[in-house]
């Protein structure tokens, strides 16, 4: 891990801008530094792609490191063909399901198919590694850079 030194506005500034952008476009409040666009602000498939498209365009930063399909699943594998199918058939099992638990008001749980999940497994980016990216200019996830606050001598 490489450890950088950067003052303190100059952090400060990154995480205000960066927070500002990601809440303007998902309308979500980011609540922490390991916030993810996929499971906590609920950006997928092209959204994330769009919303990351923005962010690399509005502050002019490099993308040659960054793999997309690393961190997050495409639109057809989330809502292709195929896999609305499968959702489909999920539906047509869990309706029926479910109409039982409520007719017994809920006194006989039954399992229940989930919707369908794609199985390449993906890592999702986090508000942290967006702020280390803002500051770095080019892609590098937050694991490989610590930031240590430059302390100025008072003259």
């Amino acid at each position: 891990m490489e450890i950088k030194e950067i003052e303190f506005a100059k952090l400060r500034h990154a995480y205000v801008t960066v927070k500002a952008f990601l809440e303007s476009e998902t309308y979500q409040k980011v609540k922490s530094l390991d916030t993810k666009l996929v499971d906590d602000l609920g950006k997928y498939g092209d959204d994330n792609y769009d919303l990351l498209q923005k962010f690399v365009t509005k502050f002019e930063l490099d993308y040659k490191d960054f793999d997309y399909s690393k961190h997050f699943h495409s639109e057809a594998e989330l809502f292709g063909s195929g896999a609305a199918f499968l959702n489909l058939l999920s539906l047509s099992v869990w309706l029926p399901l479910k109409t039982i638990e409520l007719l017994t008001f809920n006194k006989i749980k039954l399992d229940k198919p989930s919707a369908h999940i794609p199985q390449r497994p993906v890592s999702d980016i986090t508000f942290k590694d967006l702020l280390t990216w803002y500051i770095e200019k080019d892609y590098k996830p937050h694991t490989d850079i610590k930031y240590k606050i430059k302390i100025n001598p008072v003259p």
